[in-house]
């Protein structure tokens, strides 16, 4: 969903954007397939200051909207499913995990989901890693800093409660969002975890 997208981003993005297509005709056969799919739609989410960065930046910008799109399909996934819509996930993964049309159907959080779930996560980890020196310049990189910790609090939430993958409306309590925002306030500002 690109408003999500947007606001995961730390860095605006061109508004007549919010209605383009994220959904693949069908669903990706592995992470390479889905990293090429979101390699084509890259160019629309980079930050006005892309041309000026080095090339080994531009490199780590297009891993970090890659990381923020996976995310994003992920949080979709729940949503894509009841609507009949393509998965954002790779397909080989699902299957050799043993993640069914089941999970789906009873929102079924077991031992196959949650490998699945430490897996991908660890993939879009990875990803943040590879982008995280674009964050080490205090004052410049905070736009960076704050994209990768709103990507990994989404993970931290579902590493510790894997059910909320199959939530389609993000629902918080205050006292959750408060602490929420204070740990990404806290890393952004400080630059440490």
């Amino acid at each position: 969903m690109i408003p999500r997208v947007a606001s995961l981003l730390g860095w605006p993005v061109d508004a007549r954007l919010r209605n383009a297509p994220l959904a693949p005709a069908s669903t990706p056969e592995n992470m390479g397939e889905l990293v090429t799919f979101y390699r084509e739609r890259l160019a629309a989410f980079r930050p006005p200051w892309f041309k000026r960065l080095s090339s080994a930046d531009q490199s780590r910008v297009d891993g970090l909207i890659t990381a923020v799109l996976l995310v994003d399909g992920w949080l979709d996934a729940a949503a894509d499913r009841q609507a009949g819509h393509a998965l954002r996930l790779p397909a080989d993964e699902l299957a050799q995990l043993g993640v069914t049309e089941a999970h789906w159907n009873e929102k079924r959080v077991d031992f196959a989901f949650r490998r699945f779930n430490e897996r991908f996560a660890g993939r879009i980890r990875g990803v943040l890693q590879g982008a995280a020196p674009l964050g080490r310049p205090w004052l410049r990189g905070w736009r960076y800093r704050l994209t990768i910790v709103r990507v990994e609090q989404i993970l931290r939430e579902r590493q510790v409660d894997p059910s909320l993958w199959f939530e389609t409306e993000a629902s918080r309590s205050p006292v959750a969002q408060a602490m929420a925002s204070a740990r990404i306030a806290w890393r952004v500002f400080t630059g440490r975890g």
